[in-house]
């Protein structure tokens, strides 16, 4: 992880989950991953399935340099998986990071979308796994769902959607404009409205 940030908001179980990107070095992280990569591609064709990697506190080596892209490209059977709450809160915290930026980067390479929101203000975070509603608006601290879903529809728009949410937070007809705003923001305009992707 990238040691010039405060990631006292971030939730970790244990000091084993992560190692200091000052401690790691970008060689080291390109051989381990190549490792990794050779290994989990030679998995998913031994046991049919296909290994799918969820981003979670990104560093530089990921969102600065093209080796990820790379490995990607190379292992096609590896896919990834966005989380929509995940990359907003690192945005939020970390000022060398563009969540809209990894996005753009790595949605072609998405196999699932974590989706749901939360909201960031100067003082706290609040709402964690908050189901996405139109009306949650980013100048009010929320997640900018609707950047996020406009950027995936373009990059990858077969990608299948996972609703990470707690619906307990919202009421039964929250939940259903929920739904249906989501599956509006990813619909293609250009087809006929019979049309939609995996939700």
């Amino acid at each position: 992880m990238d040691n010039r940030v405060d990631w006292s908001e971030w939730r970790f179980y244990d000091s084993r989950d992560y190692v200091w990107e000052h401690v790691y070095t970008e060689a080291e992280f390109r051989y381990r991953s190549e490792q990794l990569f050779a290994w989990l591609a030679e998995k998913g064709k031994e046991f049919h399935f296909t290994p799918v990697l969820e981003f979670d506190a990104l560093n530089r080596y990921v969102y600065e340099t093209e080796f990820l892209e790379c490995l990607l490209q190379k292992y096609p059977t590896i896919k990834l998986c966005l989380d929509t709450g995940r990359l907003f809160l690192q945005e939020k915290i970390d000022p060398f990071f563009d969540a809209r930026h990894v996005i753009q980067k790595y949605a072609k390479y998405a196999w699932s979308i974590h989706l749901k929101s939360m909201k960031v203000t100067a003082d706290k975070v609040e709402f964690v796994h908050f189901p996405v509603l139109p009306e949650c608006k980013p100048e009010a601290g929320w997640a900018p769902i609707e950047d996020y879903l406009t950027i995936i529809r373009k990059e990858n728009p077969h990608v299948k959607i996972m609703f990470e949410h707690r619906s307990d937070q919202v009421t039964d007809e929250q939940l259903e404009r929920c739904y249906r705003w989501v599956k509006q923001l990813l619909s293609d305009p250009h087809e006929s409205t019979s049309s939609s992707n995996s939700i």
